[in-house]
């Protein structure tokens, strides 16, 4: 288990970030959000050349990752992408890549990873109406139909789904039991709505299936076991994201400290506005720490894995909306204006507290980690 990242990953971070500067930065996110679809499918195709959607899919299926770690490899681009709030489906794409890898057949390998893992296929996560991770939530109820399913129910807040043309969707099926869902589009009687968010830079729709039929050979076998690995990797890669934007907001703010003058003097001279400054440092260092160990771990298959996943869950994502919060503080009035790209980090923020499960979700699902870990066995 390596702790820190490599010469290639170092390259392919470096190589990212410049990808992004010239083809889709943050200034060329802001310049579409308004526009009724932020998705440029020529940067996506371009990006999944550089490897954004090839490290979690095997190498028999055009697959393959920079390191022997490729959950870790994928932290570098999500921490990359999330600098420049960038608005492509990389965390439901790469969400999906791994449910088919682990969970799906080798005819539902051939057919989907490959085509994934070049970018000519999206792909969004359909969990539940609620968008929380509860299994109550799931509102999307799949029934037999001869020897395949039929679908009926609603998503809600489903990232990229306007885009997709393959959804993964989890249902309910008999008994109460959990199915997931290969459904590519178009398939008659699935529609879908755009919903406005906070987050500018991405679009969310609420998914409709009105009798939606796939074959039996859509289904992915595992069950609720393929959910709880899903949002372990959303989990993981949307940490990974919040750091990297964290990061660059930190930057931009600690940058404009040293150059606001008020009173004669700049105002990061200010032991008040240095100690901020510093307590903030201390929490994206802590997010930094929380979103690498999880990746780690659950890249290696640690003992503690599911524990890292959930503590990265519980801390990163609210560190996050907290130093948001501050750096607007520390911008003064130029950041709340509209013209100033620190409202756009907190409107992303605030919407990554609650996507894949919110901190308290996170937190009790630790506690039961640790309670279970921790129990007495039974015996005399």
């Amino acid at each position: 288990m390596d702790f820190g990242f490599g010469e290639d990953q170092e390259l392919l971070r470096s190589t990212t970030r410049r990808f992004l500067t010239e083809h889709q930065s943050l200034a060329d996110v802001r310049r579409s959000m308004e526009e009724p679809d932020l998705f440029d499918p020529v940067v996506w195709r371009q990006g999944a050349d550089l490897g954004w959607t090839a490290m979690l899919v095997p190498a028999e299926h055009e697959g393959g990752s920079v390191t022997g770690q490729p959950l870790v490899d994928l932290v570098v681009l999500a921490e990359e992408l999330g600098r420049e709030l960038n608005p492509g489906p990389f965390v439901p794409c790469n969400v999906s890549a791994d449910a088919i890898a682990r969970f799906g057949t080798e005819v539902q390998a051939k057919e989907h990873l490959p085509r994934l893992a070049r970018g000519e296929t999206t792909s969004a996560w359909c969990l539940s109406g609620d968008g929380s991770p509860e299994p109550s939530a799931v509102e999307v109820r799949a029934s037999r139909s001869g020897d395949g399913w039929r679908l009926e129910g609603v998503a809600r807040y489903v990232h990229a789904a306007a885009d997709a043309t393959l959804l993964l969707v989890t249902a309910t099926g008999p008994e109460s039991g959990v199915v997931n869902l290969l459904v590519p589009r178009p398939s008659a009687g699935l529609t879908d709505r755009v919903l406005t968010g906070l987050d500018l830079t991405r679009r969310f729709a609420e998914v409709h299936f009105d009798g939606v039929t796939v074959p039996g050979a859509a289904e992915l076998a595992g069950g609720w076991a393929v959910v709880e690995r899903c949002l372990s990797v959303a989990t993981v890669l949307q940490a990974a994201e919040s750091v990297g934007a964290a990061d660059h907001l930190f930057t931009a703010t600690v940058e404009y400290a040293k150059k606001r003058v008020q009173f004669g003097r700049t105002i990061g001279s200010f032991q008040a506005i240095k100690h901020r400054l510093a307590n903030l440092l201390i929490e994206l260092e802590g997010m930094r720490a929380a979103a690498h160990y999880a990746a780690l771990a659950l890249g290696d298959g640690l003992p503690d894995a599911d524990e890292a996943v959930a503590t990265a869950g519980a801390y990163v994502d609210d560190a996050f909306a907290h130093l948001a919060g501050e750096a607007i503080q520390l911008h003064g009035g130029i950041g709340f204006t509209w013209e100033h790209d620190v409202h756009l980090f907190v409107r992303r923020a605030k919407v990554n507290q609650v996507l894949y499960g919110d901190g308290a979700w996170h937190r009790e699902r630790l506690i039961r980690l640790v309670e279970a870990a921790t129990a007495p066995s039974g015996g005399a």
